[in-house]
């Protein structure tokens, strides 16, 4: 401690005093968030606004999340619901084109566009939602992608907004500044799927992580039966594929341990009762029967059958691929 003032820092050899302590962590933290890229600081923020909206830091079973991930469907929400905006706005540009084509004879394509125009904002009003909430679990290059993609998805989805209320002041729907802002919208969208492949195809965003393990046609013994403790997560390797093993009693369960959403690792994650969270992102399963319980994970975790033969625990993959 420092006499003169009462301060807490560290005296030097040469008796200089070095003030160490929070003011240089916070400098340290404040220079580090200056040199972070503006777009990185604008996903942060994003991020942690989406995350509280949709429940994120809550706890279990966070039921909000789930839903917007699919984990009640066992598959990614966001995808199908993508498919419906994209459809309907290039059949609303196809319909346009038939307009103006010739318009005094295909007055009907305008009325069509205005109503795919329609149908088209109302999926879209939805697949934002999702894309976000799936968005807010990813993080590096996938998520920079990924803000891309959703920023030409809202930009498509606000020039469709203009368009619709344009086709509607018309009262018709013949409108050519309303068919323009449709084909601008439709450039937008068509690039933002090509960057959601990028995402998917590219980075790997929410594919099963599981997808590719292998899979033992036989048991395989793993560990001694007197060398498991009951109610502990075990990591043991089966045909090379790392899976979590816990003991009850006599009963015994085992899950693959890479989580099928990111790949985390499941057996460094808590267990409460038959629940394993993983450590990453907060998905939960059942390490029974390996359902996916709580988002952002939808797909379930491949199971192993496990026995006891000769004083050791052998485990074989269900199911194969």
């Amino acid at each position: 401690m420092c006499e003169s003032c009462g301060c807490q820092g560290n005296i030097s050899a040469g008796g200089t005093l070095n003030l160490v302590g929070d003011q240089q962590e916070e400098s340290a933290s404040q220079a580090s968030a200056e040199q972070q890229p503006w777009v990185e600081r604008v996903s942060d923020t994003l991020q942690s606004i989406v995350k509280g909206v949709i429940g994120s830091n809550r706890r279990p079973p966070r039921r909000f999340k789930s839903l917007l991930h699919g984990t009640w469907l066992r598959h990614p929400l966001h995808p199908a619901l993508s498919d419906v905006p994209i459809g309907a706005w290039v059949l609303a540009a196809v319909c346009d084109v038939i307009w103006l084509i010739a318009p005094a004879t295909n007055a009907w394509a305008a009325r069509a566009a205005e109503a795919a125009v329609l149908v088209g904002i109302i999926a879209a009003l939805g697949a934002v939602v999702t894309g976000l909430s799936d968005w807010s679990d990813s993080y590096g290059a996938e998520r920079t992608v990924g803000l891309l993609h959703g920023l030409l998805n809202v930009s498509a989805l606000l020039l469709y907004v203009v368009s619709l209320a344009l086709r509607f002041q018309i009262g018709t729907g013949e409108t050519i500044p309303a068919a323009v802002l449709g084909f601008v919208g439709v450039g937008a969208v068509l690039f933002a799927g090509y960057l959601g492949g990028d995402m998917v195809f590219g980075k790997g965003t929410n594919v099963n992580h599981t997808a590719w393990e292998a899979a033992g046609e036989d048991y395989e013994a793993v560990l001694p039966v007197e060398g498991v403790v009951e109610n502990k997560l075990y990591r043991v390797l089966v045909a090379g594929v790392p899976v979590a093993l816990i003991r009850r009693g006599e009963q015994y369960a085992a899950i693959s341990a890479t989580c099928t959403h990111a790949g985390g690792p499941l057996d460094e994650g808590t267990l409460e009762g038959d629940v394993v969270t993983c450590p990453w992102h907060g998905s939960r399963f059942c390490i029974r029967d390996g359902r996916a319980l709580t988002g952002p994970a939808t797909i379930a975790q491949p199971r192993y059958a496990v026995r006891v033969q000769n004083g050791q625990v052998e485990l074989k993959r269900l199911g194969g691929h």
